[in-house]
Formats: C-alpha cells, sequence, structure tokens
C-alpha cells in the first residue's frame, strides 16, 4: 500500500509546471479549497517557516492487520497529490511539505515528509526513482496531541536539513551496507575469494554528541567460510578491507552532494564474531584507499605470482 503513496507524485510529474502559479499567501487556501472541491476531503493546512503541512483528521485509518484502509489510502493519496503541485507551483520556495494522517481515536498519527528539492531533482532526472522513494520520510507517533488539538488546530513543527538528516541517518547506515553489499558482489573472483552473504550496517551515534556517529559494517559470510583472518594472505585480507573503505567513502560522497551530508566521524568493520578488521577516523576519510574492484584483482594477480 505505501507503494501506492510513493508513486503517486513520479506518476503524476508532468502534471507539475515550473512557472509559479500560487501567489505565497494564497497556498494554504488553494491547498484546502482543492482537497475539498475535487476530492471532497477537509484539511488544515498550515505553515512554519519554509515548512508546509496538510493534516488529515479520520478514523479507522488502520485495518486490524495494521495496513491502511482504502478510505484513509485514498484520501492520503489525494491530499499528497494536491500538495505537491501547488508547493511546486507556489512563488514561495519551500523546502518540505508534511501529509499527516491523524485518528484520534486509536491514538496514532502518520506523517509523511518530502524533501521539495527531490522533487525537483526527480523532474530533472538528476536523481533516480528508487533513490527518490527512500527518501520518503515516515514519522509514526502515538501520541496524536504533539501535533494536533481541538482547541488549538494543526501544530505543525518547522523542519530542518539538520532534523530531516537526524531522522534519516537511522535507515542510512542499512542503505549505504546494501549498496555496499551490492559493489563487492559484482566481481565473480572477488566473490569466490571472499564470499559475502550480507553485511549489517550499523549507525552508533556520539552521546555526547547526537548530530555525530561512527558507521559500523559487519560482514557476513557463506558457510563453509573459514574466518576472515584465514582468507587467503594478509595482504589480500588489508587490501579488501582497503576496497571496502573506498567504496563506503564514496557511497557516503554520494550522500554528502545530495544532501550537504556531514562525514561520519569514524568506520570500523568487524567479523560476524566481532573482530575488528578495521577502523578510520575522520581524519582518514580524506585519504586514497583501493578505489576500485580492478585494482584489488590486480593485486591478487601480483600476490598469486609471488
Amino acid at each position: 500500500m505505501i507503494s501506492r503513496l510513493l508513486l503517486i507524485t513520479v506518476l503524476c510529474l508532468p502534471l507539475f509546471g515550473c512557472k509559479a502559479s500560487y501567489p505565497t499567501g494564497g497556498v494554504e487556501d488553494t491547498i484546502r479549497e482543492l482537497c475539498e472541491k475535487e476530492y471532497g476531503v477537509a484539511v488544515q493546512v498550515t505553515t512554519r517557516g519554509r515548512t508546509i503541512g496538510a493534516l488529515v483528521v479520520m478514523e479507522d485509518i488502520l485495518l486490524s492487520d495494521l495496513t491502511f484502509s482504502d478510505q484513509a489510502l485514498n484520501k492520503l493519496e489525494d491530499v499528497m497529490l494536491t500538495t505537491s503541485r501547488v508547493t511546486l507551483s507556489s512563488e514561495f520556495d519551500y523546502d518540505f511539505f508534511v501529509v499527516t494522517i491523524l485518528d484520534a481515536t486509536a491514538g496514532i498519527q502518520i506523517s509523511f515528509v518530502r524533501y521539495v528539492q527531490d522533487i525537483k531533482r526527480l523532474i530533472m532526472d538528476d536523481i533516480s526513482r528508487s533513490d527518490y522513494f527512500q527518501r520518503l520520510l515516515i514519522e509514526v507517533e502515538l501520541n496524536t496531541q504533539t501535533i494536533y488539538d481541538p482547541s488549538e488546530g494543526y501544530k505543525l513543527k518547522e523542519y530542518k536539513m539538520s532534523d530531516f538528516l537526524a531522522a534519516r541517518r537511522k535507515t542510512l547506515a542499512k542503505e549505504i551496507s546494501a549498496r555496499l553489499l551490492a559493489y563487492m558482489q559484482m566481481s565473480i573472483i572477488v566473490g569466490h575469494i571472499f564470499p559475502i552473504s550480507g553485511i549489517r550496517g550499523e549507525y552508533l551515534p556520539n552521546q555526547q554528541n547526537p548530530q555525530e556517529g561512527k558507521l559500523k559494517m559487519t560482514l557476513q559470510f557463506y558457510p563453509p567460510a573459514p574466518d576472515f583472518q584465514s582468507i587467503g594472505t594478509a595482504k589480500l585480507r588489508e587490501d579488501f578491507v582497503k576496497l571496502m573503505y573506498s567504496t563506503i567513502k564514496k557511497i557516503i560522497q554520494q550522500y554528502e552532494l545530495k544532501y550537504a551530508f556531514k562525514q561520519f566521524s569514524g568506520l570500523t568493520i568487524v567479523d560476524e564474531k566481532g573482530t575488528e578488521l578495521a577502523h578510520y577516523d575522520q581524519s582518514e576519510f580524506s585519504k586514497g584507499g583501493m578505489d576500485t574492484l580492478m585494482d584489488l584483482i590486480r593485486t591478487i594477480k601480483k600476490d598469486r605470482g609471488k
């Protein structure tokens, strides 16, 4: 069901014009009026700083299996499409838009947060659809009064890039590990020597400074693979870890370019037993490593030729 929400702006991108159609002062009213007139959906709309949000209050948004009801999903699609359309065509340069559905009876609220520049980059074909889907931030809260109170109305919080990235970090390590595994499995030669079955990525926040943290990667191998320290020669294992490090750094740099993402304060690579294979602190992120899979293959050939 969530996939329908992820696809909604993609399928309707041709409808979004680049010319500003809605004046800054009328955006909120426009969203309310369009939702009511075109879809019969009552929404509360407000703006905080460079964030605009639309709130739908209804009952029975979830079924017994904790999936969205068709009624809730249809309303979400309609409001998300309308909010996207108006936001992109507004004279005001918004950073984020939020669509929240709230069920006070069940005591749950679900918010979908979209970075507006992601939509624009998708239109310009500057970001893949898979990356675009992954960048939708979904927040679930059980205290509905944090965002809505009948006497006070819709209490939207303003999203900053730092807040957005802080929430994204919870899943960022998993995304990096998935990309890393795909890169490392590209080479048949590397796959035969280092039979990696999986890579578990974790983000370990700094307790003193939650905005910073280290990246931990745990290597998992197909059985009956020997311990990592028993595979090949010490030089080969060292070069393999260097290749992993360089690949991780490249993946992180991709995020930095797209989100001005601050570098991790460190990287630790361990095996399934928790044995540390390598550690890099932040100062080492600027140093070179092994850049390509072919570099490792050349090293393997040289190592075997000795």
